[in-house]
């Protein structure tokens, strides 16, 4: 149904999907002049958070203005008292079954429902919605084109919440599933996908060495796939340190041989565990620092206008 109140360039569209694995709610954003063929950008909260909230916090709405659809994924408060994704738990961590499934099936039903791009749809997460996009991301490589990861843990980082809870205060540490790891639970599509890692240096909630784990899990899938191509592995560049938002943001990346950053990963100093740059009408917010958001809309539209410019 539309929600009369949604105001500006867009359509506001609330709906629930369900299949087998179970049925979650979504809001979804319409653009009022989509593109042909729209992208799709797919947003996951993080805990104590909903499909309002985390609209609120990143301004991803934003991207309807240049034709995205934004659907934003809710968790029910049934499945986690405190709304958190359950990345945590072995039946939620494959591709066909628990909420990746859920996810997978709404995506696809979005998709397939507005006439969308499905080699086009971004994933987005937030701390334990980041998580949850990196499982899915693996889950089902072939269908998204990026992956954007905020304040999150790398993938399979904990089988139970005891081990959740260390992951979060320490990092994965020696156990971290390598490359080889993530290659086999794709299964028969196997894809790396180009990753930004986003995490804040002052994080007292997930410590930023997930940070590090996380690009280093997904640049080790990046080269496990070179090498079975025969190609080089990445090339790690370390920029020079920023300025950017009033945060001093240090960047690192690793590139293919035509200089196109794979991985990227920011860390920015003074934030915490929040959106960096994000409206503080949302939780979890800071207004300062880098704007991940702008970052991510510019990427989509950016890499839109490019695939269309190589079509004869």
């Amino acid at each position: 149904m539309s929600d009369p109140q949604a105001a500006g360039p867009m359509r506001l569209v609330r709906g629930r999907h369900e299949v087998a694995a179970g049925a979650r709610d979504y809001r979804l954003v319409v653009p009022a002049v989509p593109r042909a063929r729209p992208p799709l950008l797919v947003v996951l909260h993080g805990c104590l958070q909903d499909a309002d909230d985390i609209a609120r916090g990143t301004r991803l709405d934003v991207a309807a203005a240049d034709g995205v659809f934004v659907l934003y994924p809710s968790q029910d408060v049934a499945a986690n008292a405190r709304r958190c994704w359950n990345w945590f738990e072995p039946a939620h961590q494959s591709r066909d079954g628990g909420e990746p499934a859920i996810l997978a099936a709404m995506i696809d039903h979005v998709v397939a429902a507005h006439g969308l791009d499905g080699e086009a749809v971004h994933l987005v997460g937030i701390s334990a919605g980041a998580a949850m996009a990196g499982l899915l991301a693996v889950g089902y490589p072939e269908r998204f084109a990026s992956l954007t990861l905020a304040s999150g843990v790398p993938w399979r980082a904990a089988s139970s919440v005891v081990q959740a809870w260390s992951v979060m205060q320490r990092g994965a540490g020696p156990a971290l599933p390598d490359g080889a790891a993530l290659l086999a639970a794709m299964g028969d599509a196997p894809r790396a996908v180009p990753v930004t890692v986003v995490h804040g240096m002052a994080d007292g909630v997930v410590s930023v060495r997930n940070a590090a784990d996380t690009a280093r899990q997904w640049v080790d899938l990046h080269d496990t796939l070179r090498a079975r191509a025969g190609q080089e592995a990445l090339q790690q560049q370390a920029l020079p340190r920023t300025e950017q938002g009033g945060r001093l943001v240090d960047e690192t990346r690793w590139c293919d041989a035509a200089q196109r950053a794979q991985v990227t990963l920011l860390r920015v100093h003074d934030l915490g565990h929040a959106w960096s740059a994000g409206d503080p009408s949302g939780s979890f917010t800071d207004p300062a620092g880098p704007d991940v958001s702008a970052r991510i809309v510019r990427s989509i539209v950016d890499g839109d206008a490019r695939a269309s410019s190589s079509v004869s």
